[in-house]
């Protein structure tokens, strides 16, 4: 397989869904193939046209992502290579080692004191609350408070308790532990922090206000900013179906772009009040109350369910590339048609998403539903076998989890 074009070669670290994301969103741009490494050969990427991936089984070591970053450049030598990581543990193994890697590769993410600045959730809400950003109310917990910390809280129960460090908050292990725990009142709060701490956590807690509610009140917005840190294109989504399987949950299968002009405000003032540099993936929740959106976390990457904006029209990646190797910065965009993407066959959607969306859910389809593996250019007999797993994995987990979820 041929990678890139004689301007660059995509280079991704991740052979899961989001590899197929960059991967295709490149192909339509620019018609040219992607090179990904990744611990696992994955169906969502398997015997494609537009995308190898080579398995590398030690990437989960920091040491093992740089050194065969550096056996890519070496077969290379020549070329400009733009490298797109995919999750969070490869983010931060690429903004600790860009002094390492900055001479071979073009790199669409923000300087590593802004990331640490942002992926500590005090700072960012903190800097959400000195930027004029709708966000959820907080008050932090700290190892060394006392019980008095929880008076006075300015929202009831039940609230949010989460760590501010996501960085080293997985790596603990404790019985019990969530990524995000649900706390019906003041001392089991004050237990389960204690526990956290106990498990050798020893950052801040966040304890915040519920915004209850089903997908109906949850968005995204996914957006690139140019290397001088102005944001260039914000596409805004609605939520429509989130993932049921326990151990999934967080990640959504069914996505409207849709338009709405004060999300992407908040999420402009934000980004470009922090002179945020590159890919950008944010989660948010609308207050019911009040009808507000309000950010609640940023990932510094693309998000792997980022497709549902090529449905809408708009390419973040290639805005990117157009930025970062032909030298191009294109006027602010945000407007997008309303379509529907999907992870999952659109017959699931229509019986597990909420009856409020189902119908702009149907409107949107009648355009035509986005499927991100489902490409044309890259239908062989065995793409369409793997694509048609994949899809009977996800289906198979709504039925067996639709009954346990909560009402």
């Amino acid at each position: 397989m041929n990678f890139g074009n004689d301007d660059f070669v995509p280079v991704i670290i991740g052979s899961g869904l989001n590899a197929y994301n960059i991967a295709r969103s490149l192909h339509e741009s620019f018609a040219v193939n992607s090179l990904a490494v990744g611990r696992f050969p994955l169906r969502e990427t398997a015997h494609s046209k537009i995308l190898q991936v080579r398995t590398v089984r030690d990437l989960d070591e920091p040491a093992g992502v740089v050194r065969t970053l550096a056996e890519v450049a070496a077969e290379f030598p020549d070329r400009r290579l733009l490298l797109f990581p995919t999750i969070e543990f490869y983010t931060g193994v690429v903004l600790e080692h860009r002094d390492e890697l900055d001479d071979r590769y073009v790199v669409p993410l923000l300087s590593k004191q802004l990331a640490d600045r942002l992926m500590n959730k005090t700072d960012f809400y903190r800097t959400c609350e000195e930027l004029g950003v709708p966000h959820p109310a907080t008050r932090i917990v700290s190892p060394g408070d006392d019980t008095s910390v929880l008076d006075d809280l300015p929202f009831g129960y039940p609230a949010i308790l989460k760590p501010a460090d996501t960085d080293t908050y997985p790596r603990l292990s404790f019985e019990g532990k969530q990524k995000v725990y649900l706390v019906q009142g003041r001392e089991e709060m004050w237990s389960i922090a204690q526990r956290i701490f106990a498990a050798g956590y020893d950052s801040d807690l966040i304890v915040q206000e519920y915004l209850s509610g089903d997908e109906s009140v949850m968005q995204v917005a996914n957006s690139y900013s140019d290397h001088s840190g102005t944001a260039r294109v914000i596409s805004a989504g609605q939520v429509v179906l989130t993932e049921y399987n326990p151990s999934l949950i967080g990640n959504n299968n069914a996505i409207l772009s849709i338009n709405d002009d004060e999300l992407t405000a908040s999420v402009r003032r934000f980004l470009d009040g922090v002179g945020y540099v590159g890919l950008a993936n944010f989660d948010v929740m609308v207050d019911r109350r009040t009808g507000e959106s309000k950010l609640l976390e940023v990932n510094l990457r693309p998000g792997a369910t980022g497709y549902y904006a090529m449905a809408g029209g708009l390419n973040l990646i290639a805005t990117a590339v157009r930025d970062l190797v032909y030298d191009r910065r294109e006027e602010f965009t945000s407007e997008q048609r309303e379509r529907l993407w999907v992870n999952v066959p659109y017959p699931v959607v229509l019986r597990y998403a909420p009856r409020s969306l189902r119908h702009r859910a149907r409107a949107a389809a009648k355009h035509g539903v986005v499927h991100t593996l489902d490409y044309r250019p890259d239908r062989s007999r065995e793409r369409r076998l793997d694509i048609a797993r994949v899809d009977a994995r996800h289906t198979i987990d709504y039925l067996k989890f639709a009954a346990k979820r909560p009402h």
